[in-house]
C-alpha cells in the first residue's frame, strides 16, 4: 500500500498540504512556500466548507475535478487516503452545472466533500485554467 501512495503523491503533481502554515505547489498561480488562498464553497450536501477551517490541524488535498470518468478512479483513490492515513480531501468541481457535480457526488458515493464552485472562482485561483488538477 504504501509503495502505491508514493506512486500516487508522485503522480500528483499539484497539491496543497495544510501543515501549521501552508506548502502549495502549482507552477503559476500559487509559489512553494506561500499560505494557501482561503476560500468558502458550497458543499454538494449543502453545507459550506473553508479552507481556513483546517489550516493547522491537519493535511488536505485540494482536488480539483472535472467529474470525468477518470476521476471516479481518483475518488477511490482519495477516498483510500482520507481513510489510510487521515488526510482530508476537498474536491473542488470544475463543472459549470452544479446539479451535474451533485450528480456525480452520488454515484460515487465517497466520505470527503464535493465543493460546487460554477464560476469558477477558486479554480482561477489555485489553477489558472481549466483542466482537472489537483
Amino acid at each position: 500500500m504504501k509503495h502505491r501512495l508514493y506512486l500516487f503523491l508522485f503522480y500528483l503533481v499539484i497539491i496543497s498540504i495544510t501543515l501549521q502554515g501552508t506548502i502549495c505547489v502549482n507552477a503559476d498561480i500559487v509559489q512553494v512556500g506561500t499560505e494557501s488562498s482561503d476560500f468558502m464553497l458550497p458543499c454538494t450536501k449543502g453545507k459550506s466548507f473553508t479552507l481556513s477551517a483546517y489550516r493547522g490541524i491537519k493535511p488536505v488535498i485540494i482536488w480539483f475535478s472535472d467529474c470525468c470518468g477518470g476521476c471516479e478512479g481518483r475518488a477511490k483513490v482519495m477516498q483510500g487516503l482520507l481513510e489510510d492515513y487521515g488526510i482530508e480531501i476537498l474536491a473542488i468541481s470544475m463543472l459549470i452545472k452544479s446539479h451535474q457535480t451533485i450528480e456525480f457526488a452520488d454515484r460515487i458515493d465517497v466520505s470527503f466533500p464535493f465543493l460546487i464552485d460554477t464560476e469558477f472562482k477558486v479554480v482561477k485561483g489555485y489553477v489558472g485554467t481549466y483542466m482537472p488538477e489537483t
